[in-house]
């Protein structure tokens, strides 16, 4: 999958979503292999010395051959060859071995073979899954420099010096990463990153503006009018490209007229309110009649909103004006201001609940000073589970998230993604913790994932993570990432 997305990335194809989940995703996953060892110590020094020649470079295929064995007699097998050669002073070779714990029928396919020699001259002790971890985070982080996505920061113009230290990244990613952990990748895309990236930046600047995404989604629109051409194989582009350029330019012509026709109307409206003496009520945002209004028992109903009516101080009969999303303008770390749309509703399209999480502040908060002496204003996280509309600012009702270490050594956190989990106050007090904040103190929307490496460890690899109805001894001992590489721009 890794070559696939890389192909992706360097031709400008609109990647999969799952470039950018793929770092959290993968965490433990890889697990299930684990290190067969020599069983006794007459033994260890030939298994060690053997393990280099046990590479793809020195290792000729073998041959298969149909069987109708088991998986459990061939696993049976292996292992009664492994003592065998471990015992009689053969060369022991090494090799894979799912765990027994998983409840897996899976058996290596004949004649695999992994080259340990050049994985621990790179990663040394580290773990198999913690390096396909950081494998996969650092492509996220190669991608977003190539493509030129952006998550908390605006990006600066590029430059030739930038370009060159994209090269030495890609090289970097490539001899470090791909190759001790996934083995000779053995593809034009792969060649084409380690030794021409320069060379495409020199040539077309920005590899985003190779995108062929704007050209691909008009496509769309295209094949609509393949059924008026008379389908000769010779003539049918030419007949498509006059039958949808021209009827697109009929369309955009009659837009326009009616844009101005509506325009003219409001002018004719406003005006006549004006002399009415009444107020211009066209050119309001919205109306708050609009608005379906929902009692605040029926907002209680959902997902940690329990304590709604006490926190915002009111009767739980009281009904209020509830938005399904709201567009604000977010501020980026950098200081860049950029539109976003919070949404938060219970049947988002008729699709299911879509809340969004936030990183807010608190009016009133003394400024904390970070590590370059800049006094800056402390950052709160959340998922947004209601919008109110008010009338001075609208208000977002928000199930509170708290910040929490995160492993030593972990790839997700040595590339800046904050590691949180559900600020549920004890058994005792028995509910979530809930936040009214105006929109204006919503300081950007973010991407939150699961921590599956930690789920994985307390409950196994197949565990779901705990839905908005578990019990409050489950969802404070979630952990969840803030996903560092998602593009908001």
């Amino acid at each position: 999958m890794a070559a696939e997305e890389l192909q992706a990335s360097f031709t400008g194809e609109e990647p999969r979503l799952g470039v950018f989940i793929l770092p959290h995703a993968v965490a433990k996953v890889f697990a299930l292999g684990r290190r067969q060892k020599p069983r006794d110590s007459a033994s260890s020094d030939d298994g060690a010395a053997s393990c280099a020649t046990q590479s793809r470079k020195g290792r000729k295929p073998e041959a298969k051959k149909r069987t109708t064995k088991k998986p459990a007699a061939r696993r049976q097998q292996a292992k009664s060859q492994a003592a065998a050669a471990g015992s009689g002073g053969g060369d022991y070779v090494p090799s894979l071995e799912f765990d027994k714990g998983n409840n897996t029928d899976d058996d290596l396919p004949p004649g695999f073979s992994f080259d340990w020699e050049a994985y621990t001259a790179v990663w040394g002790d580290t773990p198999f899954e913690d390096a396909v971890t950081a494998l996969f985070a650092e492509y996220a982080v190669l991608y977003a420099r190539v493509a030129r996505w952006t998550t908390c920061y605006a990006p600066p113009p590029r430059t030739l010096d930038e370009a060159s230290a994209i090269a030495k990244h890609a090289a970097t990613f490539v001899k470090e990463y791909v190759r001790p952990i996934l083995g000779d990748v053995n593809t034009p895309k792969i060649h084409e990153l380690l030794r021409h990236i320069m060379g495409a930046i020199r040539m077309h600047g920005n590899l985003r503006n190779c995108n062929t995404r704007g050209n691909e989604a008009g496509h769309k629109i295209d094949k609509l009018f393949y059924r008026r051409t008379n389908r000769v194989i010779k003539t049918f582009t030419a007949q498509t490209a006059r039958q949808s350029q021209g009827t697109q330019a009929v369309l955009a012509r009659l837009a326009e007229e009616d844009a101005e026709a509506i325009r003219c109307d409001k002018v004719r409206r406003q005006r006549r309110s004006q002399k009415r003496g009444g107020n211009l009520t066209s050119m309001t945002k919205r109306s708050v009649h609009k608005v379906p209004r929902i009692a605040v028992g029926g907002l209680s109903q959902r997902p940690g909103l329990g304590r709604l009516a006490s926190v915002l101080g009111i009767d739980a009969n009281d009904k209020l004006p509830v938005l399904g999303e709201v567009k604000f303008l977010a501020e980026l770390d950098c200081g860049t201001r950029l539109r976003q749309t919070l949404r938060a509703s219970v049947n988002y399209r008729r699709k299911g609940a879509w809340f969004d999480a936030v990183i807010y502040t608190v009016a009133g908060e003394q400024p904390v000073v970070d590590e370059g002496g800049t006094a800056i204003q402390p950052l709160h996280y959340g998922e947004v589970r209601a919008l109110l509309l008010y009338k001075e600012e609208d208000v977002a009702v928000v199930c509170n998230m708290e910040t929490v270490d995160a492993e030593e050594r972990c790839p997700l956190a040595e590339r800046e993604c904050t590691r949180i989990k559900w600020a549920v106050p004890a058994p005792e007090d028995g509910d979530w913790s809930v936040t009214a904040v105006p929109i204006s103190r919503v300081r950007r929307v973010i991407h939150v994932v699961p921590d599956f490496d930690d789920l994985s460890t307390r409950r196994g690899v197949k565990a779901m993570p705990a839905r908005y109805t578990a019990s409050g001894e489950q969802r404070r001992a979630m952990r969840y990432y803030e996903n560092a590489f998602f593009p908001w721009d």
